[in-house]
């Protein structure tokens, strides 16, 4: 076999393999991926005094077992207020007067499902959808829901399942790549082996003169 067959055969090997060890793992990266509602929780309802002191997004999360469109939860500030003031806001109807708008409220409810959970919940961990979300400035605020509600830190928790969830697809994607090249450098090598000969050494022949 030519050496130029024997060196794309070995490339094409090692790169097969080592796509799909990438694949594998990958994949069980992503289905790895769980993580626990109740542990991640900063706060859990339905009533107290919560403290908020973080510049990230709390999402809202409740049991399977909670009926969205029936669960209410109120956030009442330090000044008796449940919300933002309409007055400071943009116009959020659209109809030039930001005055006669509804107050913002600390926590905004997502759209309910026919299933009686939220329109996302089918991405949430087992057991649990998310219903909402609190956006507030820090500060103290009391809570009153109509049942138990448990809040998550989006970048510190979600944002981190996000991340190893593109680093698993990414290696997916990348070990696929890798073992279809290495498909090809086996195909190349053979084609090289099959067309290519190997330079046999020239045969001297010499005449011995009979004396």
């Amino acid at each position: 076999m030519h050496v130029a067959g024997k060196v794309f055969l070995g490339l094409g090997a090692v790169m097969l393999v080592v796509g799909g060890i990438m694949t594998v793992m990958g994949g069980d990266t992503i289905s790895d991926i769980e993580w626990d509602v109740e542990g991640e929780s900063i706060f859990e309802g339905p009533t107290g005094t919560y403290s908020h002191s973080s510049d990230d997004i709390m999402i809202i999360y409740v049991d399977d077992s909670v009926d969205c469109e029936s669960f209410e939860l109120t956030y009442t500030n330090e000044t008796g207020a449940s919300g933002y003031d309409a007055d400071s806001m943009d116009d959020s109807d659209g109809d030039g007067d930001a005055t006669n708008d509804p107050d913002y409220p600390f926590f905004s409810k997502e759209e309910c499902a026919d299933d009686g959970m939220s329109i996302s919940s089918g991405d949430d961990p087992s057991g649990f959808y998310s219903i909402g979300s609190f956006s507030g400035e820090r500060g103290t605020y009391d809570t009153d829901a109509s049942s138990s509600f448990y809040t998550v830190p989006f970048f510190s928790t979600i944002g981190g399942v996000v991340e190893d969830a593109a680093s698993g697809f990414f290696a997916i994607i990348g070990g696929v790549g890798l073992a279809g090249c290495g498909v090809c450098s086996l195909l190349l090598g053979g084609l090289l082996a099959l067309v290519l000969k190997d330079d046999k050494p020239a045969t001297v022949m010499t005449n011995q003169v009979q004396q």
